[in-house]
């Protein structure tokens, strides 16, 4: 998050004004037996993202903060008052609509009914100005979820998010100490949403607000997988500066606007865009005007019937796109957390914060180097480690045999053949399929070099399918588009055995069940870290420039085309040297490097370690990791 540079606020040194009743809704800095039930059974392992503690501490010591929340909720909020209270931050000492009275200790409440109630309902529509005036934080919920039938107090309360945000707009206009609006999100849960999937919008809901009762059964079924966003913050009074001239009623619009953009940003980041079944996904690519038209000239070509032709087109589509499963992913997940424990030492990630930005602004391509078949799985489940929604990864359809298949089609495998140019049919599909991936918002994941390197080097990039990528965007489905270049390094490549083979002259294997269960003894040996690396992801739009409109505009002209094809050409080797820049020296490399470099084709241990660590220490001067 971004430094402040405001400084610090001195306390008030003159006569302090009257203490403010306490209110039904304080947070709380005890909790009753009703109040550690909860915690106990639902928030004890709610997760908070690194650096937010001593960011949201950091505005403490500068101002006054404001936390806001999408919907009003009595469980939410008590989440939040637990993770505060936890992390030692600030507690909020009002929130409209909810009241933590029977979640304090049995004393306090007595005291609250025998003493407090009546002064603080008096004083509840003046709490929320009063407190910002007194710099103490408080919480504001930008919705409510309420229905018919519930109390008219607790509707009219729900009903007044816009009007404390004007009372914030003044009272930050009377005080000296910037005020903060910090955007509070909860997620339930890891993965993705499936519309018209009943038990998926049970579970992992997000958008629609659910009750009360729904939301006690999503934290007891994600207890473990529960993580609080706090984002970054709005300084209400830079806001207000913005808009000289705007009225009360539009600056509260504007800022409304913008708390909600950022919620639904952190939402799109876990949970990505909602995955439509596979049979609206076959109907919004096939449906393509372009693709319509191109069925009907190779149904009179060949001279069959437009049916015929469709039923091929659909053979296509079932044979390449992937199908999101719920399922399938946690299979994989567990297998995959078996395996890694197994055979690696551990798993070392550089630089995820700059896809985590950039997939809050536009959708994301990853693109990997290629040394094992790990690499299909490593960074869908960096991904669901870190909340964030798993990409959809172009694979060979080579690796589609059972079982494997069916489980990487779950887990977001798309299978695409080797070449398919003089196959028009299945290249207008494969085209069709990558625009509605973009235009909806999916990360992606493919591999630049086409196949896994054997050697360790880089290979030269397999410009296909970054080919129809740039296609694609050319068309205007998006804004912008990122690729972000990735490195994935080993202490030791699990199947360096069949690639010393390979290498040696011996044919390579072909993927299948049989070579799979062969491959057991991968199991019996240990393989080191592994490191994955992110680079500064590459907007393509930049890239582009205003090449975007002259490829667009002289779509089929020769010159254009072939200065497209230089451009790609020109990316494909920046994204590998972007592979390279961000590699990791690891021992084998270090070590094999040392080996070479000897004089002699021999020599002694003192030799090689000397000039090993010879070679990290001027690698550790280039301040190369």
């Amino acid at each position: 998050m971004a430094e402040l540079s405001e400084p610090a606020v001195a306390a008030p040194t003159g006569p302090q004004p009257l203490p403010i009743p306490e209110q039904a809704s304080s947070m709380l800095e005890r909790f009753g037996f009703l109040g550690r039930l909860l915690i106990h059974f639902l928030f004890r392992g709610v997760q908070l993202r690194s650096g937010a503690v001593e960011h949201l501490q950091q505005l403490a010591r500068q101002g006054t903060i404001v936390y806001v929340m999408r919907y009003r909720s009595l469980l939410d909020y008590l989440l939040v008052n637990a993770v505060l209270l936890r992390e030692g931050l600030p507690l909020a000492r009002f929130a409209p609509g909810v009241s933590t009275v029977w979640f304090r200790p049995l004393r306090e409440i007595l005291v609250w009914f025998l003493r407090q109630r009546r002064r603080a309902r008096a004083s509840v529509n003046a709490a929320c100005a009063a407190l910002v005036t007194r710099g103490e934080p408080v919480l504001l919920f930008m919705r409510s979820q309420a229905v018919a039938g519930r109390r008219r107090r607790e509707l009219a309360a729900a009903r007044l998010g816009s009007e404390y945000l004007h009372e914030l707009l003044r009272a930050s206009q009377a005080v000296e100490q910037p005020v903060f609006l910090v955007p509070v999100a909860i997620f339930r849960g890891k993965g993705f949403r499936r519309k018209e999937s009943r038990l998926a919008t049970l579970l992992y809901s997000v958008q629609d607000a659910p009750g009360e009762a729904k939301r006690l059964f999503n934290y007891l079924w994600n207890a473990e997988e529960t993580q609080l966003t706090l984002g970054r913050e709005i300084v209400l009074g830079h806001f207000i500066e913005e808009y000289p001239r705007e009225s009360e009623d539009r600056l509260v619009r504007r800022l409304a606007r913008a708390l909600q953009i950022f919620l639904y940003r952190e939402e799109r980041l876990v949970w990505g865009p909602a995955l439509l079944p596979r049979r609206l996904v076959r109907r919004q690519v096939l449906r393509d005007p372009e693709m319509v038209r191109l069925v009907r000239r190779i149904a009179a070509e060949r001279g069959v019937t437009r049916a015929r032709v469709w039923r091929e087109t659909r053979g296509y589509f079932g044979e390449m796109a992937a199908n999101f499963n719920g399922l399938y992913f946690g299979i994989l997940e567990a297998v995959f957390n078996w395996l890694w424990k197994r055979v690696f030492s551990g798993l070392e990630i550089i630089g995820l914060e700059r896809v985590i930005d950039s997939v809050k602004e536009h959708p994301v391509v990853l693109v990997p180097c290629h040394r094992s078949h790990f690499d299909y799985l490593i960074l869908s489940y960096i991904f669901h480690l870190n909340y964030l929604s798993p990409p959809h990864i172009a694979a060979g359809n080579n690796l589609s045999f059972w079982p494997l298949g069916p489980l990487f089609r779950g887990a977001g495998a798309f299978f695409i053949r080797r070449t398919f140019d003089d196959n028009e049919l299945y290249k207008m599909v494969f085209r069709k399929y990558l625009a509605f991936l973009i235009r909806e918002g999916y990360t992606q994941e493919f591999f630049i070099e086409g196949g896994r390197t054997r050697t360790g080097k880089i290979l030269t990039p397999r410009l296909g399918m970054l080919t129809a990528l740039v296609n694609a965007f050319i068309q205007g489905v998006r804004r912008d588009l990122y690729f972000v270049p990735i490195s994935i390094h080993y202490g030791r490549i699990p199947e360096e055995e069949a690639y010393r083979r390979e290498v040696a002259g011996e044919e390579k294997e072909p993927e299948s069940l049989s070579g799979l269960l062969r491959a057991r003894s991968v199991l019996s040996r240990r393989y080191g870290t592994a490191y994955v690396s992110f680079a500064e992801p590459i907007s393509l739009g930049a890239a582009l420039g205003p090449l975007r409109e002259r490829f667009q505009s002289g779509f089929g002209d020769p010159p254009v085309e072939e200065e497209k094809r230089r451009f790609i050409r020109r990316l494909g080797f920046r994204l590998l040297r972007e592979v390279n820049a961000a590699a990791v020296a690891g021992a084998t490399p270090i070590s094999a490097t040392a080996l070479l470099a000897a004089p002699r084709a021999a020599c002694r241990i003192e030799e090689f370690i000397a000039a090993a660590i010879a070679l990290v220490g001027l690698l550790r001067a280039k301040e190369v990791r």
